[in-house]
């Protein structure tokens, strides 16, 4: 049976205005297609400053599509999103960007033959100029800083070791405390702990979403694990084949809505 929800108006309460702040992100009517397949049909949506908002979804159902949308790395086919009240297209790369929205990706993006300090302080590159950005790589710059990152996730004592070296666990925390010492005020992640065993996923993911209440962040991310997500998110949003199927505070998300949300039979190819 098939329950996706429908596009609805924004709600009035979403709207800028001098009497409350915009929300931390806001998607019009947003989708994305990949020539004949539509990878993100047309979707309205808000999320607050300060909630935790995890995606779910089988593979293919639009999930890192719309958090690359969000982060800045893909263009809607059509919609808008405004990030704290602006247009995200509007934004230019680097500081602008920087200063609003920083996302985690699966791989961590961290460079093997770079120290974890090193990896850190690559979270100040869109603040920093050129010159700064290519001296700071021989001679690390703002050491506290990124050393107070790492003390933060709990690796400081691997401050000097390349990033090549350390577990996966450890990579992850490393990417944390990039995100950290960027410090936008949007934390995007996609699957940030696919690659972890149950155990360190939970200690990772709670050690993220930690951070981010700590530091007043929002934060997105796509989650395979339903446990994880149930147990670190606030807000649970459902998609399949592009669709929004479900969006719902995480402790009303029932069974039987997981249930049609993975089930095989209607899925699309990939």
């Amino acid at each position: 049976m098939k329950t996706t929800t429908q596009l609805k108006p924004l709600p009035a309460t979403w709207a800028s205005s001098q009497n409350s702040k915009p929300p931390a992100v806001l998607i019009d009517r947003v989708s994305k297609a990949y020539g004949d397949l539509v990878a993100v049909q047309p979707l309205s949506l808000g999320i607050e400053a300060g909630e935790r908002v995890a995606l779910l979804g089988p593979s293919g159902s639009g999930k890192t599509t719309l958090l690359a949308m969000i982060a800045g790395e893909l263009e809607p086919s059509e919609g808008s999103i405004e990030l704290r009240g602006k247009d995200l297209a509007q934004l230019r790369p680097g500081r602008e960007l920087c200063e609003e929205v920083g996302m985690i990706h699966q791989q961590y993006d961290l460079v093997p033959n770079l120290s974890a300090l090193q990896n850190v302080l690559a979270g100040r590159l869109g603040q920093w100029s050129l010159l700064k950005s290519m001296v700071s790589l021989v001679w690390p710059r703002d050491r506290q800083v990124g050393l107070a990152a790492l003390e933060r996730v709990g690796v400081s004592e691997r401050a000097r070791v390349r990033s090549a070296f350390l577990s996966g666990g450890e990579q992850q925390r490393v990417a944390v405390a990039r995100l950290l010492v960027q410090d936008p005020a949007i934390i995007v992640a996609d699957e940030p702990v696919s690659s972890l065993d149950p155990a360190r996923a939970e200690e990772v993911m709670g050690m993220l979403a930690e951070s981010a209440r700590e530091a007043g962040k929002t934060l997105v991310a796509t989650v395979h694990s339903v446990s994880v997500a149930r147990s670190f998110f606030d807000r649970l949003i459902g998609l399949r084949n592009g669709e929004r199927q479900f969006d719902l505070p995480a402790r009303e998300v029932t069974d039987a809505q997981l249930d049609v949300l993975y089930a095989l039979e209607g899925l699309r190819d990939e």
